[in-house]
């Protein structure tokens, strides 16, 4: 299996546990966003990735988690905003 490295992006509460951002490697034929969470929740040993209510978008729209993540991507992770 062929890996590519991955940048990805994180805001609100997943960037106040993980960081602004950080790469992952994934597949060459890339993987779901479902995978992709596990995959960092298993490397960085943090949950807030599978914490209800964190959201992901690819190439800037809102997506669910079997979106499947080419490499050259831009994936984002973030919780959801309250205010106002």
């Amino acid at each position: 299996m062929v890996a590519v490295k991955l940048r990805i992006l994180l805001f609100g509460r997943v960037s106040d546990a993980l960081g602004p951002q950080l790469e992952a490697m994934i597949p060459e034929e890339g993987c779901t966003l479902g995978q992709l969470r596990r995959l960092i929740s298993e490397q960085t040993d943090s949950d807030v990735l599978l914490q209800k209510g964190v959201r992901a978008s690819l190439d800037k729209q809102v997506a669910d988690d079997d979106a499947v993540v080419r490499p050259g991507a831009e994936v984002a992770f973030f919780s959801l905003f309250s205010g106002g």
